[in-house]
């Protein structure tokens, strides 16, 4: 079992015996989706917005959709299952298909990320000086969906399941 950084921390750098620690470590999964959960809804927040004042082309809104698949991809498989303590020999690939899924869904979403920068950077800067936001709305949707991916991941303890 991988253990996170709740499990090593003792309240804020202090050791104060007063239990705050403690109930957020038993609410560790609930904290981590819910933190996941609102950052993935603030980014998509941000390309609708960014869509409907700056009128951002279909083409690259599919950045937005590529993101999302890789977080999918990355939650699908379990810390167990990548750590090899699962034990999955299921399959055509076994063991090998899952770490290979996982590679597959962070490169989807570090893809994403690193194209919605250069969307920013090359359409929005050059060729739209005057209307910057469509870019930058861009660019915060992938970084926010990234960043819930990443918390929803290893944010999470498998023993509740």
């Amino acid at each position: 079992m991988a253990r996170g950084c709740l499990d090593e921390c003792d309240g804020c750098g202090c050791s104060c015996d007063c239990g705050c620690m403690e109930s957020i470590k038993t609410r560790r999964n609930f904290i981590s989706a819910s933190l996941a959960g609102i950052l993935f809804a603030v980014g998509w927040c941000f390309l609708i917005d960014g869509t409907v004042m700056s009128n951002i082309d279909n083409k690259f809104q599919a950045i937005g959709v590529m993101s999302t698949i890789g977080l999918f991809m990355v939650n699908a498989v379990s810390n167990d299952q990548l750590s090899g303590g699962d034990m999955y020999d299921g399959g055509r690939c076994g063991p090998a298909a899952i770490k290979v899924w996982f590679i597959i869904g962070l490169v989807l979403s570090f893809g994403a990320l690193i194209g919605a920068c250069w969307v920013m950077a090359e359409y929005f800067r050059d060729e739209i000086p005057d209307n910057t936001y469509g870019g930058t709305a861009l660019f915060l949707q992938n970084l926010l969906i990234f960043l819930a991916s990443l918390i929803y991941k290893f944010g999470r303890t498998d023993e509740s399941w």
